[in-house]
């Protein structure tokens, strides 16, 4: 691995998968307008309320793992939405420190409805490629998640499952 002054020391393969990411990442911004414009959500906001679709409770902190928010910023995001009626929160009845969050009927609803994901030439790009590409993407884009969290846990992000 050669670097260079001009490069910022960074190797080859570093700033290629860097601008990669940086081009891919260009595609949410129509997606995120979309979301914006169709449901009034952020991107994070529907990672929350994917997340919660099941019907099951989950933990304030776990759900805030899995789209990798801080406390602080995810208490914020889970004051707006149960604000707007989309979730509920309640204290855990053994450890009333324990917050669980369920989805509510007005939030799956809403997820139905936000078409953004659904319609976009993203998810056609993603469908156009082959089984393993989609599987390799799936990975490598995780592990990258994953590997960005544990040397910065406050590391902003959504995760749509």
């Amino acid at each position: 691995m050669t670097r260079t002054a001009g490069d910022g020391g960074l190797s080859p393969e570093v700033r290629e998968v860097l601008g990669a990411y940086l081009d891919a990442s260009l595609l949410t911004d129509s997606l995120q307008a979309e979301l914006w414009r169709g449901a009034h959500l952020t991107l994070t906001q529907l990672a929350v309320l994917r997340n919660l679709r099941d019907g099951r409770p989950k933990l304030a902190g776990e759900l805030a793992g899995t789209v990798g928010l801080s406390p602080a910023s995810a208490t914020r995001l889970f004051d707006r939405l149960e604000g707007r009626g989309l979730l509920r929160r309640h204290r855990g009845r053994d450890d009333r420190r324990c917050v669980e969050i369920r989805l509510t009927a007005r939030g799956s609803h809403l997820i139905g409805a936000a078409r953004a994901l659904r319609d976009s030439p993203l998810r056609r790009a993603v469908e156009a490629m082959t089984e393993g590409e989609r599987r390799s993407l799936a990975v490598a884009l995780r592990r990258l998640a994953e590997r960005a969290r544990q040397l910065d846990p406050l590391t902003q992000g959504g995760a749509l499952p």
